[in-house]
């Protein structure tokens, strides 16, 4: 197996924080980013992935979980323990994302929903 080396460029801050931190963990810090490297390589993430979202309410807790059933059957746990007041907040910016989003594609009527530009364009497959 043949070897190559990559570099990048680090604030000197970032550089003091890197050192500081693998001192700390006993490594070195080629170890440290290579192990990173290494790490985010071998993860394989789906580019493309269906499912739907799910809100539990935990009535003993008074508190909310989030999580996305895939259509694999997977359940990925998003967040737990979400307080109201966190989720309410949440939900008021998302729908003024949603209406800024709006306001850019022209949606005036509740029911309708974004047309593709080819359709536009008349142009065939």
């Amino acid at each position: 197996m043949e070897f190559g080396s990559i570099s990048t460029k680090l604030s000197r801050e970032e550089i003091t924080l890197l050192k500081t931190y693998c001192e700390k963990k006993g490594v070195t810090p080629s170890a440290f980013i290579r192990s990173l490297i290494q790490r985010e390589l071998k993860v394989s993430i789906p580019q493309n992935v269906a499912g739907k979202n799910r809100v539990h309410y935990n009535k003993e807790r008074d508190t909310f979980s989030w999580s996305v059933d895939l259509d694999s059957g997977k359940v990925i746990e998003v967040m737990s323990d979400v307080s109201p007041g966190y989720l309410e907040d949440l939900s008021h910016i998302l729908e003024q994302g949603l209406d800024e989003r709006w306001t850019f594609i022209r949606k005036n009527k509740k029911d309708s929903v974004p047309v593709p530009s080819k359709i536009l364009r008349g142009e065939k497959r």
